[in-house]
């Protein structure tokens, strides 16, 4: 299974999916294709219907009806 996963390049959010990148954890056999965007993208990418998996705000949760 392949997931497409979606973060923005500042240094928080590297930090963060770092270990996925560089396949320092087992994903349990689900790879991962990467896209890095800036969060206005990202967040307009959280809306139900666009894209696989990406970091949103905290506000376009409740915006977006999650």
């Amino acid at each position: 299974m392949k997931l497409t996963l979606g973060f923005s390049p500042c240094p928080n959010d590297t930090f963060i999916f770092d270990a996925m990148v560089n396949k320092y954890i087992d994903t349990k056999g689900i790879d991962f294709e990467y896209v890095l965007e800036d969060v206005e993208t990202l967040n307009r990418w959280g809306r139900p219907g666009e894209t696989g998996y990406n970091q949103i705000e905290l506000q376009c949760i409740s915006a977006y009806g999650r």
